[in-house]
């Protein structure tokens, strides 16, 4: 790490020779030492995306071609308008690193800055999701210390804030050992004037600079150098680059943001996440076209003695930064004063584009404000890795025990089993919104109160299929986040996304980021989705051992459900219903967990991705949903058409009878049926009468649209027509399984 001296002190740096030269030609002078510190934390890859900004741009198209986008890419959180005069914000982030050293309040603040996010939009935080990714928990004492406090984390600041968490994922694979991924994302809701009310970036010379929320300690000091660069041993000396959250004084920072909002004197907002002031204060003047003049001695700390270093890097959480005009001071400081925040005036804007700190008479701080706030970008090397050739050719082994042996092994798997031990520790049903309890459904659902319109959201991915194909995995990826709100009866409005990857300096690691931007960024377009923000956490690496996590580009997706009527959820209602699967099988079996869990083989072909055929998969749903012929619909996942099923059986208890016999003239093995995970199907429930009218549709869509069993009262799955043999499936005993996996092991 280079190293910076001014006036005989020394700073280790996260910055490159080039940058060092490039700020002291930019100066025509050294940098003090807090300067320094400052270009240290705004120029780290966390802050200025100086990696991956290049290709990001292949996501800004959002706000020129769809007229219902309010705030897409570069704004706190991503803002559509959904009709009837409102507007959702949402947004998803990472706090890897930090929960990777100190889980529980890694996770914790991790949900407190998304919060915030949303804040900035002039909307109310109403729901979060938490995507994450952990070790292998088996014999794995380190995985489940880390798993065990991440959701502890994220529980008790969610459930004290009063935001209920109404979905997420959880994948486990050895690749996280070392890397944790903890990725938070969170959803508000307000009207179209709150978010016309939000504050702009344009700002006036002479407008007042209020800190208001938690006092300034010496927590989170190099929280964002610390997560631009790979983790090694967990140090206890990178615990103090780990925030500490507050929950209680969240909750009424929220409801004093609102109200100060409200009163259409805030001009600029800025919640003082990664980076603290040096990031604020620099975004807020820098974007805003001022400069700013800032007394440090106005700052409320908590800790004795703090410097100007410690103070402008602070990463303490739980404050936020507001321009305010003139005349509105008293008003937005009584606003403060209600609610019995903490508050400061602590500057004024100016017409400089300088931002200026002042420690007493000491000017600490004398930069122009974009110096900070536009970082230059660093071309990276692109290459595909070597390896991926020798794993896409392994072939699937002969099986080595009985089909319903090996179904049973994977619904007790981690990847597929139940993950209520997670979700029961959520108050995911807090307030009125929350429609759906967890498990019924694909997606979280909720409702806009006092209409009759419903928000359906999920977030997830399959590094697996990434790692072998980043290009279509990442596509696949949409088209299971997409199919969890569509399989809800939701129509996908628009989507944001967390990208988690391995070193950018490496080039197959940037090849795997480049492949998978793309992918998504073309299925976006060809599918008429807009993509309206995103994160990327770089350097989800081991030092040592050079062990990058499997590329994880983690997908939110947003819908609207127009009547309650309309909102399909996932179990079997009814006896003697048909049961369809939409959508072709191919022999897909490439990073599934049939090959991870009975072989552990990475490897295989993995599903590639026909967007024409998934378009009219959709558009047949749809037209299903219209004409009321759909009883529930799950779409095919991990573990392919039988795990869906048996998940589909285990709420009511109705079994089902499975004749696979349509299947035998397709050249599928029958290992290649049963658990290819083929991505854009679905299994439906119908009625026996309104078969002949969704065939008919199935031929106009010309997509597969098979017959495969009826329900049944026998709490079992039978399957027949196979080409080997045919069986029984106990429901109760793969419900025993599926169930107790993850609390038999984390009650060791």
């Amino acid at each position: 790490m280079p190293k910076v001296n001014t006036s005989g002190d020394e700073l280790d740096v996260n910055l490159t020779d080039d940058e060092i030269e490039r700020i002291k030609d930019e100066l025509n002078r050294d940098p003090s030492i807090t300067e320094w510190g400052m270009f240290d934390v705004m120029l780290s890859e966390h802050c200025s995306y100086k990696s991956s900004r290049p290709k990001l741009k292949l996501f800004e198209d959002a706000e020129k071609n769809y007229d219902y986008v309010l705030a897409g890419p570069g704004q706190d959180a991503g803002v559509i308008d959904i009709g009837d005069n409102y507007a959702l914000a949402f947004r998803i982030e990472s706090h890897n690193h930090p929960s990777a050293i100190e889980p529980y309040h890694g996770a914790a603040t991790g949900i407190g800055g998304i919060i915030r996010d949303i804040l900035c939009m002039g909307v109310r935080p109403i729901a979060l999701l938490d995507p994450l990714r952990f070790g292998t928990l088996t014999d794995n004492p380190h995985s489940q210390w880390l798993f065990k406090y991440v959701v502890k984390g994220i529980a008790d600041y969610g459930n004290c804030t009063g935001i209920p968490t109404i979905g997420g994922e959880v994948e486990f694979d050895k690749s996280f050992e070392s890397n944790c991924l903890v990725n938070v994302a969170c959803i508000g809701l307000g009207t179209i004037e709150d978010f016309k009310h939000a504050p702009s970036r344009a700002y006036n010379p002479r407008d007042y600079i209020i800190l208001m929320g938690g006092s300034t300690g010496r927590d989170g000091i190099h929280g964002v150098t610390f997560a631009s660069r790979t983790l090694t041993d967990m140090s206890e000396a990178d615990r103090p680059a780990v925030q500490i959250g507050d929950p209680f004084t969240k909750k009424m920072i929220i409801e004093a943001t609102l109200e100060a909002i409200k009163t259409g004197h805030v001009r600029g907002l800025k919640d003082l996440g990664g980076g603290g002031l040096s990031c604020a204060l620099s975004e807020l003047t820098g974007d805003g076209g001022t400069g700013a003049s800032v007394d440090m001695g106005k700052i409320f700390i908590r800790e004795p003695g703090m410097n100007s270093f410690e103070v402008m890097l602070s990463e303490s959480q739980e404050r936020m930064a507001f321009i305010v005009k003139p005349e509105g001071l008293e008003d937005v400081l009584n606003v403060f004063r209600k609610f019995e925040m903490a508050h400061a005036v602590i500057g004024r804007t100016d017409d400089t584009q300088v931002l200026k700190v002042y420690d007493g008479d000491n000017l600490v701080v004398n930069l122009p404000a974009t110096a900070l706030s536009d970082a230059p970008t660093i071309p990276r090397k692109e290459k595909r890795p070597d390896f991926l050739d020798d794993l896409l050719a392994q072939k699937t082994p002969e099986p080595s025990k009985k089909l319903d042996e090996i179904i049973y092994d994977l619904i007790a798997s981690e990847n597929i089993c139940s993950k209520e031990w997670v979700y029961r520790q959520y108050d995911h049903e807090v307030g009125v919104r929350s429609v759906l309890k967890c498990g019924d459904g694909d997606s979280g659902i909720l409702r806009i109160i006092g209409t009759n319109k419903f928000i359906s959201s999920s977030v997830g991915t399959n590094s697996k299929h990434c790692f072998l194909d980043p290009y279509n995995g990442s596509k696949g990826g949409m088209i299971e986040i997409c199919g969890n709100v569509i399989a809800n009866g939701a129509r996908p409005k628009a989507m944001v996304n967390c990208c988690n990857f391995g070193n950018p300096e490496a080039p197959e690691s940037f090849w795997y980021f480049a492949e998978s931007v793309k992918g998504m960024a073309d299925f976006c377009r060809e599918m008429k989705i807009p993509i309206v923000g995103g994160n990327v956490s770089f350097y989800n690496e081991d030092e040592v051992t050079k062990t990058a996590i499997k590329p994880t580009p983690v997908i939110m997706i947003v819908g609207i459900i127009e009547g309650e009527e309309n909102i399909i959820t996932l179990p079997f209602k009814d006896v003697g219903s048909d049961v369809l699967l939409i959508g072709e099988t191919k022999p897909e079996l490439g990073g599934s967990e049939y090959h991870s869990v009975i072989y552990d083989m990475e490897g295989g072909t993995p599903p590639n991705v026909n967007e024409k055929e998934i378009k009219l998969i959709w558009d047949f749903i749809f037209e299903l949903y219209e004409n009321n012929l759909v009883k529930s619909n799950h779409d095919v996942n991990k573990g392919g058409i039988i795990i869906t099923i048996a998940e589909m059986c285990f709420k009511n208890k109705i079994g089902v009878k499975l004749d696979l016999n349509t299947f035998k003239e397709g050249g599928l093995k029958d290992d290649e049926l049963i658990f290819s995970e083929s991505v854009g199907r679905f299994v439906m429930e119908t009625s026996k009468s309104d078969y002949d009218k969704i065939m008919d549709l199935g031929g106009k869509y010309k997509i597969s649209v098979k017959k495969i069993g009826t329900t049944i009262m026998e709490p079992e799955i039978q399957i027949n027509g196979l080409k080997t043999s045919n069986f029984t499936l106990n429901l109760k005993q793969m419900k025993h399984l599926y169930d107790s996996t993850i609390p038999n092991l984390m009650d060791k």
